[in-house]
C-alpha cells in the first residue's frame, strides 16, 4: 500500500501528535475488514494521475483534523473518497481526467472530458446515522427491524446532498456527474435488494440527471441514473 503508506506518514509529520496511525501497522495485521478497507483505497488511489495524487494528498491533509462527532477523521476520507469517482471515470473510459484543487469558492471536484465536451463530477459521502454512532458508543441493544427500509431521514440527506452536489456542479458547467459513496447503517447489507429498489425510485423523482451511488468502499454495488454517453475504450 505504497501511497496509502505515503499519506499516512505525512500526516504524523504534519500532526506529530495525533495518535490516529500510531498502530496502523499493527491494526491491518490484525484486522482484516481495516487492511480490506485500506486496499481498497489503494487501489483506487492507484489510478491517479501524479498531478491529481499530489492535488489528492493535500485536500485530505487539509482536512485531516475535520472530525465527526463520534467518527474522527471523517473530513481526511471523504477527500479521499474523490479517488474512487477517478478510478470509476478512468474504467469508464473517459479522458483528461484531473482531481481540482479546492480554490476558496463553489466548485466541483473532478474534471474530465467526454469527448471533446468538458464534464465535472462532484464527490459526496453520506455516513452511518447519528443514531446509530450513538448506539455503538453506549452499546444499546436493538432490533433489527429498524434496517428493513431505508428511513425518510436517509432519503432527505440523500435528496439534500443531490442538491448541494448540483450546486457546485453548476459552477462549472450546465451538466455533469454526481458520485455518491453511501456507507449504510445495517453494514452487513442483509437487506440491500430493499435498499437498491428504494434508492432507483427515489433519485427517479430528483432533478439531478447523472447519478452513481457506490455502496460502501468494498464491492461493486451500486445503484446508477444518467444520460451521459459511456464510454466504450475504457479498461
Amino acid at each position: 500500500m505504497r501511497r496509502i503508506r505515503e499519506l499516512i506518514a505525512l500526516a504524523k509529520t504534519s500532526h506529530p501528535h495525533d495518535d490516529f496511525f500510531s498502530n496502523f501497522e499493527w491494526t491491518i495485521e490484525v484486522n482484516a475488514d481495516a487492511r480490506a478497507q485500506f486496499e481498497a483505497y489503494e487501489r483506487a488511489l492507484k489510478f491517479l494521475d501524479p498531478e491529481s495524487w499530489e492535488v489528492l494528498r493535500q485536500k485530505a491533509l487539509a482536512h485531516f483534523t475535520d472530525h465527526r462527532k463520534g467518527q474522527r477523521k471523517q473530513g481526511f476520507f471523504n477527500q479521499l473518497n474523490e479517488a474512487f469517482a477517478y478510478q470509476y471515470l478512468i474504467r469508464r473510459g473517459y479522458s483528461r481526467v484531473r482531481i481540482l484543487r479546492e480554490a476558496g469558492k463553489t466548485q466541483p471536484d473532478i474534471e474530465y472530458m467526454d469527448g471533446s465536451t468538458m464534464r465535472v463530477c462532484e464527490v459526496k459521502t453520506i455516513g452511518i446515522s447519528d443514531e446509530v454512532i450513538a448506539r455503538q458508543k453506549a452499546a444499546l441493544a436493538h432490533s433489527s427491524s429498524i434496517y428493513y427500509n431505508l428511513s425518510p431521514q436517509f432519503l432527505s440527506k440523500l435528496s439534500s446532498t443531490l442538491e448541494a452536489a448540483a450546486h457546485q456542479i453548476q459552477a462549472r458547467t450546465a451538466q455533469g456527474l454526481t458520485f455518491v459513496i453511501v456507507h449504510f447503517d445495517d453494514f452487513t447489507l442483509e437487506h440491500y435488494r430493499t435498499y437498491r429498489r428504494q434508492l432507483a425510485a427515489f433519485i427517479r423523482t430528483q432533478p439531478a440527471e447523472n447519478v452513481y451511488i457506490k455502496i460502501g468502499l468494498l464491492g461493486r454495488k451500486h445503484i446508477a441514473k444518467g444520460s451521459l454517453r459511456a464510454a466504450r475504450h475504457g479498461t
